[in-house]
Order: structure tokens, then C-alpha cells, then sequence
């Protein structure tokens, strides 16, 4: 999140002078994928533009992380990102031209002040912006995604929510209070550091104490750039699902879908709220989506919009139109409990899912087998009674969170491949010695020692023993360092053995990442 506010707020001047100090660290956003928003608007009833030729703003994009892999994943279509730090927009500007990419283009100007053509982009990204600035620039935000969005384009917007900030709120006043204004940004985030620290071991049993404390463990887990915007920028205005939609529908944008189809949400209420939200939902969309809050709490949303000359054909999410779309799921066996009426898997956050149903049974298995490519849902689910079947069980995983859906297949590589390659782009990032590089599913992997080390290697020229090879002469003549707490070779686990366990693990590692591409 950066500033956006024209140079008439002092405020957000202050602000913008802070990103400047400390960078709000930029890097792939999941959710913004134009293949990800195509395969929601299609679930949704709309046709959403190809992605691999779109054109794509993005209202904030800092130093261009989240742009900068999507421009490479998808060379013929073409990205634009705005924003107000000159610093941000330098950074990234040179790592455009670091990477060579020749579809992107980042632009130092205020969000209130931009001018594109009418319907010229067909997917705009605003992530983090909208409730840490003015109005007036909340306004621009949905000026622009209006006056620039394709007439069947996607605008992806997030922003913090009612009610359920409101038990963030006096976090934030009490942090603001206790940090003041003076000093440098890294200093007053020092300071929010030392009140946190204090909220783990001065506070009380009751449920404020434990609203403390649980807030104290997730920020210390957070970076500075984080706690700076969320809790000590001058704007943080959160608003009610219905106020956003409502300021949206003034400028012709109509509510879409949530971008996890109210996943996290729904993980968080009753069964009985299911049901009462669903009933709502048949005739009044809205209200349900609102009542989703007030029973969820939850305190961020990223919303979907849509021009309203679209809106006849917006519905809520049905299966049959999962056809011709993309999915993935990570779904481990279950031994333990799976018997012979009963087929039991493991989902990629712990949880437990079974069924009885044999063709059920087989697509989960298929699922897992190809995690984390992407298997087509035509390949899935038939037309028959069965094949309706699995469709609806795939759009249930989908709204449990446990599987994601594209618009275009994702291919990726396996750690066994004779000669495995690493997507160019992670290569390249790699080679900047950043601690982490983009997957093809748009998230970051983070680089162990060894892993940054062996990533120059794979580019589909080494085998596995040329690797291990190479690997053991580096780390013999000490110029791959091994990873904090490992011995150097030993009797029991000579130089050799020792690439080859490293080896292995860096392109398991790779593997489950998505960061490997089909071999050749």
C-alpha cells in the first residue's frame, strides 16, 4: 500500500514521504491474476476478456511486484501501473530493465489526476489503497475504474471492512497515541514494536486482553512497511460492504463476486448461517453479502466490480459454468482413514475431506496427483448425472478455499524431470539476490542458501548429476554457503551425498512451489 492522496492533503504528503523512507514491500498479489478474474467472471455468468492478450492497470502498484511477473507470464498482453512514489516507481522502473520487459510501464502521477482512454484497460487492480487514503481519492479510484474499464472488464478493489475492523481500531488509536508524529518512520515503528511487546505480558485474561495479545503475535510476524500503513498513516477509514458497493453503483459499478467467493468468511460462521445467507441470497444479493459480515466479522474484503451495462448477466457462482475453466487442488491421500466405502484426503491447510462416492473419490485423487498444475474441468466433470456431481463438488472446494481456478491451464515441472528448468522469471529474480522468487501461480517462494544457489543451474541444460556435481564442487570450495545449523561433509554423509540430499529437497522445493516448468 502506498499513498495515493493528491498533493493538496498534507497528510497524505506525510504519508507519501514515509513510503518514500520505508517501501511497502511490493510482490505478487494472488488474487489479481487476469486469469484468476476471468475464471470468477466466467462462474459468474460474464465473458471476461482473454487474459493472455489484456490490458491491465493496476491503482497503486509501488515498485511493480505484483505486475512485473504477470507481464511475464503473459507477454502479449500489456500492463500499466500508477503510483505516487517517485522512489517505488524508479526502483521498479530499473527492474523492468533489468528483466527486459518490453509490456509494462510504470508511471510516477497521482490517482486523481491520471488520464486514460475510455475503455482502455480491461482488468484494473487497486490493492490496498482504497481505505488509507482521502475521499476524494476513493472517489478517483472508482472514477477511474469506471471511465477506463472494458464494457465486460473486471475491476479487483480491496479495502478494510465494517464491522469487523472496528475490533482493529483501537489497536490503531492506541498505537497512533503512543508513536506520535515525530521521529522517522522506522523509529515510530519501533515504538508501535515496544507497545506490542508490552500487550503479551500486560494484559488480562478477558476478552480485550486476548484481542491484545492475539493482535501483538500476528504483527509481530509482520514487517515494519506493514504496521506503518495499516496502523500509522493518517487515512484508515474501513466501510461497510453495502457503503462501498452503494459509492461504487454511483459511478456505475456493480458488485461482482468476492475474489475467495467469501471463503474466509464462510470458514468463520455456523452452519445455520449458511443457510440463512444463502436464503438471502436468492433474492437480494447484497443484503446477504452484508449479513456474511455482521456474522463473520471479518475485516478486509476484495471485491469485484463490474460496469453495470454488464450486471444482466451477473448471478451467483454456478457450477455447470465451471466448464471450459481450469482447476487446482492440493489433496494429499489419507490412509488412515480411507476404507473401502470411503474415500479420505488431506487439503493443503490440515483439513480432513471425504467422500463415498467413487467418481468423487478418483477426481480428488487426480487433483492431488497433479498439484500444483492445473487439471481442466471438462477433464472432470462429464455430462452426465455423475459428472453434474463433481462439478458441484468442485465449486465447493472452491468456496471452501481449499482449491483456485483459472481462465488458462497452469503447467508446471516436477523435481524428478531428467533435466529439470526453473521459470525464467524466477531465475531472473533469483539473480538479484532477492530472498524469494514468483511462482506460476503468482505467490512468492521463498529461496533457502542452497536454493539460490542450485536455481542458476536449472535451465533445463543440467541433468541431476550434473547438478549434484556442480553442487559439490561449490560447496567443497566454500562458495555455497550450507544452511544455518548443517555440518560440512562428514563420514557418515560424504560430499557427494550431501549435494545429492540438497539437490533433491531444492527441487522438491521447486516442485511444490510451482516454480519448475515442463521439461522440453
Amino acid at each position: 500500500m502506498t499513498s495515493k492522496a493528491g498533493p493538496s492533503d498534507g497528510g497524505a504528503n506525510a504519508t507519501s514521504r514515509d513510503y518514500d523512507a520505508l517501501p511497502y514491500l511490493s510482490l505478487p498479489i494472488s488474487y489479481t491474476q487476469p486469469n484468476a478474474l476471468a475464471a470468477l467472471a466466467a462462474l459468474c455468468g460474464l465473458l471476461a476478456p482473454a487474459p493472455g492478450t489484456a490490458r491491465v492497470l493496476e491503482l497503486g502498484c509501488a515498485s511493480g511486484g505484483n505486475l512485473m511477473p504477470l507481464a511475464a507470464r503473459f507477454p502479449g498482453a500489456r500492463f500499466v501501473g500508477v503510483d505516487l512514489s517517485a522512489r517505488q516507481v524508479s526502483d521498479g522502473n530499473r527492474r523492468i530493465a533489468t528483466f527486459g520487459l518490453r509490456n509494462i510501464e510504470l508511471i510516477c502521477g497521482d490517482i486523481a489526476a491520471v488520464d486514460f482512454a475510455v475503455e482502455g484497460f480491461d482488468y484494473v487492480i487497486c490493492h490496498g489503497v482504497f481505505s488509507w487514503v482521502p475521499p476524494e481519492v476513493q472517489d478517483a479510484v472508482l472514477r477511474v475504474a469506471s471511465r477506463c474499464l472494458a464494457p465486460n472488464g473486471v475491476a479487483a478493489i480491496s479495502y478494510n471492512v465494517l464491522p469487523g475492523w472496528h475490533l482493529r481500531e483501537p489497536i490503531r488509536g492506541m498505537l497512533m497515541a503512543h508513536c506520535g508524529s515525530e521521529g522517522s518512520p522506522q523509529a515510530r515503528v519501533e515504538r508501535a514494536r515496544e507497545l506490542l511487546k508490552l500487550f503479551e505480558t500486560h494484559t488480562g485474561p478477558e476478552p480485550y486482553g486476548a484481542l491484545l495479545r492475539d493482535e501483538a503475535k500476528l504483527l509481530a510476524l509482520k514487517p515494519g512497511s506493514y504496521i506503518l500503513g495499516e496502523f500509522l498513516a493518517a487515512h484508515n477509514a474501513p466501510a461497510s460492504f453495502v457503503d462501498f458497493t452503494g459509492r461504487a453503483a454511483t459511478h456505475g459499478l456493480d458488485f461482482l463476486c468476492e475474489a475467495d467467493l467469501d471463503a474466509g468468511a464462510r470458514a468463520s460462521v455456523s452452519g445455520e448461517a449458511h443457510k440463512t445467507v444463502a436464503a438471502m441470497a436468492a433474492s437480494d444479493r447484497s443484503k446477504a453479502a452484508q449479513y456474511l459480515d455482521f456474522f463473520s466479522g471479518r475485516p478486509f474484503r476484495r471485491s469485484l466490480l463490474v460496469k453495470r451495462s454488464a450486471g444482466g448477466t451477473i448471478s451467483q457462482p454456478q457450477a455447470e459454468r465451471l466448464a471450459g475453466l481450469h482447476i487446482a487442488c492440493k489433496l494429499t491421500p489419507d490412509p488412515a482413514r480411507t476404507t473401502s466405502a470411503l474415500a479420505a484426503f488431506i487439503d493443503g491447510k490440515g483439513r480432513s475431506i471425504t467422500t463415498p462416492v467413487d467418481s468423487v473419490g478418483k477426481t480428488f485423487a487426480r487433483l492431488g496427483e497433479a498439484y500444483p498444475a492445473t487439471v481442466a474441468v471438462d477433464a472432470l466433470a462429464g455430462p452426465d448425472a455423475q459428472g453434474h456431481l463433481v462439478a458441484k463438488v468442485l465449486l465447493q472446494l472452491l468456496q471452501e478455499g481449499r482449491a483456485a481456478i483459472s481462465s488458462l491451464p497452469v503447467a508446471v515441472g516436477r523435481a524428478a524431470d531428467p533435466r529439470p528448468k526453473a521459470w525464467a522469471f524466477a531465475r531472473a529474480e533469483a539473480a538479484l539476490g532477492l530472498p524469494m522468487v514468483t511462482s506460476q501461480r503468482h505467490v512468492t517462494v521463498i529461496l533457502p542458501k542452497i536454493a539460490a544457489a542450485v536455481i542458476s543451474r536449472l535451465d533445463g541444460t543440467n541433468d541431476h548429476a550434473m547438478l549434484e556435481d556442480w553442487l559439490a564442487r561449490e560447496i567443497g570450495a566454500g562458495r555455497v554457503p550450507l544452511p544455518d545449523g548443517k555440518e560440512m561433509p562428514t563420514e557418515d554423509m560424504p560430499l557427494a551425498a550431501l549435494a545429492r540430499q540438497h539437490v533433491a529437497e531444492t527441487l522438491r522445493h521447486f516442485e511444490a512451489g510451482a516454480v519448475l516448468v515442463p521439461a522440453a
